[in-house]
């Protein structure tokens, strides 16, 4: 499905209310209102409320699907896996407003045709943090380890930091011509390479 300039537009202003309100409690006439068009056009190029979140949902999860061609040129085993998670950290930061409609539609489990989506998602990640993981085996660099608690790890840091963004910027030092989220991104990425690299490399 093409979507012209003024649908791209609206999903825009959808996404961002969705992220910042939750999706019940953001009305046509919200969205309507924010664009500064009529309830009629949302309703003529949708067709419905819910028509737009599916739109926004599949046209926006493919950027959190790992994509090995990303990382797989690397031969060294531990430059693979800075480069995944680099990759990982990125995917999760390239539409924030996206990954917070996940997080909340995945938790409402209100709609179940998303809940395929979400889990077919956390399948494919899963599997290519797998394909990382073995070939740091066979390499001799890396002992085996669980990619679904891998995985799991990744997200529960990831999440930990962006819903607890007001308690934790009572702890850091976050330099002024930084952002919140660009300070997350960069400790994140260095953090997750850390963390994996230690669980991997570990020897009992």
């Amino acid at each position: 499905m093409e979507l012209s300039k003024k649908q791209l537009e609206i999903i825009a202003i959808a996404k961002t209310l969705f992220a910042q309100n939750g999706f019940d409690a953001t009305s046509v006439r919200d969205i309507a209102q924010r664009a500064k068009i009529n309830v009629a056009m949302i309703n003529y190029y949708f067709d419905s409320k819910e028509n737009l979140l599916e739109i926004i949902i599949k046209h926006g999860i493919e950027a959190y699907r790992l994509d090995a061609r990303k990382y797989n040129t690397e031969t060294d085993a531990l430059l693979r896996l800075e480069k995944m998670v680099e990759h990982y950290v990125e995917s999760k930061f390239s539409d924030l407003h996206l990954y917070q409609i996940l997080t909340n539609e995945a938790n409402a489990r209100k709609r179940d045709s998303y809940a395929v989506l979400f889990k077919e998602l956390r399948r494919h990640n899963i599997e290519r943090l797998r394909e990382v993981i073995e070939y740091g085996v066979e390499k001799g660099t890396f002992r085996f380890y669980d990619p679904l608690l891998l995985h799991t790890t990744m997200i529960g840091t990831f999440l930990n930091f962006k819903m607890n963004k007001s308690v934790i910027e009572e702890f850091i030092d976050i330099p002024k011509e930084m952002t919140f989220e660009r300070y997350l991104k960069v400790e994140l990425t260095k953090h997750l390479k850390y963390i994996l690299k230690a669980i991997l490399t570990y020897e009992h």
